[in-house]
């Protein structure tokens, strides 16, 4: 079976919403967040640097969501959330995953980092430089959606739930109101029953 370690609203959500929406079973643990747990000698023997989330599927271990997702998704999909190779919209599929953590997600992590690092101490231009990024990232989004449902049309995919995570660490820690094509999919993404059970899994531990 296949084990979460996670910690609240962080990229955890990824693996455990992919699992909700294959209808597979896992375990959830939550861990303690703390600098003191998370490089600990027991810890750091599943996660190198320390970090969450972190799946572990039989003798796999893995340490980044993005990987995780695609895993999961590749080895128990069946064919679900996910075009094939050789379908055009595999291309979109990647291009639209990566976007989301390496571009749009890395600009809000760097406001988190910031702020956690420097509790007291904000540099507002540091985060107004970040939030212009992430803003540009929105636009793009807004603009590629259109009238679109998902990302890849009438099909749901892989790359929603790495967008949508996304999309829900900007809501907390941006707080800043999203283009209007981009607010109607974040509201697709957050009514579907897999993210309500995901979200349920988190709370109920």
């Amino acid at each position: 079976m296949i084990k979460i370690y996670h910690y609240t609203n962080t990229r955890g959500l990824r693996p455990i919403w992919v699992c909700e929406e294959l209808n597979l079973k896992y375990k959830l643990k939550i861990i303690d967040f703390s600098t003191q747990y998370r490089f600990s000698s027991d810890f750091l023997r599943i996660s190198p640097i320390g970090k969450v989330p972190v799946m572990q599927d039989g003798d796999t271990t893995m340490c980044e969501s993005g990987a995780m997702v695609h895993y999961v998704i590749t080895k128990y999909g069946n064919g679900k959330l996910m075009p094939e190779i050789n379908d055009p919209l595999h291309m979109k599929y990647l291009e639209w995953s990566w976007f989301a953590e390496a571009t749009f997600a890395s600009s809000i992590s760097e406001i988190i980092r910031h702020k956690r690092a420097f509790p007291n101490t904000h540099n507002q231009d540091v985060i107004s430089e970040f939030k212009k990024r992430a803003n540009a990232c929105l636009e793009a989004l807004n603009v590629f959606l259109g009238g679109k449902e998902w990302l890849l049309g009438e099909k749901f995919s892989g790359a929603d739930i790495m967008m949508g995570i996304a999309l829900t660490a900007y809501t907390k820690h941006v707080e800043e109101p999203f283009p209007d094509s981009v607010a109607l999919y974040l509201r697709r993404l957050t009514a579907r029953p897999a993210f309500l059970r995901t979200k349920k899994a988190e709370a109920q531990l």
